[in-house]
């Protein structure tokens, strides 16, 4: 193994040259990966530097290229928890990222909306939105920082933010085809369609039930948890609404829209189907299991990694995206 010619000396970028008999440049393109240093002299400059425990000086490169070779990641969290970072959801966009900005030679700086807005600390070279908000607001925010952005929802209109997201109009329809062709005819819908994307599922099971002999009990606004969905069935059953299934805009809130029922008697899905959205783990462990309108997060990061990437490298604009595919998956508390 190759060792500094010093005890406790620091490794250098001249020292890994002179061991590796190339020149500074050399090492510095090597260790970012550029394809101007062959194979077989980057493989070898790469092994010397971690045998002599050498890294490059990311702040020096920073000033010489202008560039911090990060993306912030900001999540949407609101003082009720409406949004928890412990989503299932989530997490799997995050792992996506990071299988495209880590070969990158990306850091990823995760980060909330209000610390991102409210820090003049946090430095990147673009960002990522998890989480739009109650009409976009946040997108509009991180509109006004001036970085290049990219978002996960739904397109909202008067903001020029590229947004990637699933077909939530077709989730929308999935969920209440499914419903009515087992005979339901009053669903409740638990969402707050102030979100751009409950709002496009809203407009699905809309035009699903346009054109059937089903209507909508009621829409009740609600935040994405557990807690949020028992109250909101709790409320319409105290207030007397009369329902036989329930499109949820998350599992978690069908969840506790499920637990509800139970408490008050009520048999799922005998009485009441209940269909949720995202498919996270939740939807299966849960007794009876949840139906739900299934996502996929991971493709989802994937793809906004190397949306991000794009447009921090110089590019005017992105393809228009084509809203990601969503599937149906039934199961016991809709009949399955």
């Amino acid at each position: 193994m190759i060792k500094p010619g010093k005890p406790g000396e620091r490794p250098t970028m001249e020292m890994v040259a002179a061991l590796a008999g190339v020149s500074k440049i050399t090492v510095s393109r090597a260790l970012r990966g550029s394809d101007l240093v062959r194979p077989e002299v980057r493989e070898r400059i790469v092994k010397i530097a971690g045998e002599v425990g050498y890294r490059m000086n990311v702040a020096a490169r920073s000033l010489r290229t202008r560039r911090t070779q990060t993306i912030a990641v900001v999540i949407e969290q609101l003082a009720r928890g409406d949004r928890p970072i412990t989503d299932p959801l989530l997490l799997a966009m995050i792992g996506g990222l990071l299988e495209i900005l880590t070969p990158a030679d990306h850091a990823m700086l995760l980060t909330t909306h209000d610390h991102f807005l409210g820090s003049s600390a946090i430095g990147a070279d673009g960002v990522v939105v998890l989480g739009q908000g109650e009409g976009g607001r946040c997108l509009a925010d991180v509109q006004s920082v001036g970085l290049p952005a990219v978002a996960w929802g739904e397109p909202v209109p008067g903001l020029t933010i590229p947004v990637i997201g699933s077909d939530n109009r077709q989730g929308g329809r999935l969920a209440a085809e499914h419903l009515v062709a087992t005979g339901r005819r009053r669903l409740l819908f638990l969402g707050d369609a102030q979100h751009p994307e409950v709002a496009g599922r809203l407009e699905g099971v809309r035009e699903v039930l346009a054109a059937s002999e089903a209507a909508l009990a009621g829409i009740i606004p609600c935040a994405f948890s557990i807690e949020s969905g028992a109250e909101a069935i709790e409320g319409a059953l105290d207030a007397g609404t009369g329902f036989d299934a329930i499109i949820a805009v998350s599992d978690f809130i069908a969840a506790g829209a499920c637990d509800a029922l139970a408490t008050r008697g009520i048999a799922v899905p005998e009485k009441v189907a209940i269909v949720g959205f995202d498919d996270t783990p939740i939807a299966g462990t849960h007794r009876p299991s949840i139906s739900s309108v299934r996502q996929d997060a991971t493709a989802a990061g994937r793809a906004l990694g190397e949306a991000i990437l794009a447009l921090v490298d110089g590019a005017d604009a992105l393809p228009v995206a084509t809203p990601l595919p969503v599937a149906l998956v039934i199961r016991e508390s809709s009949g399955g």
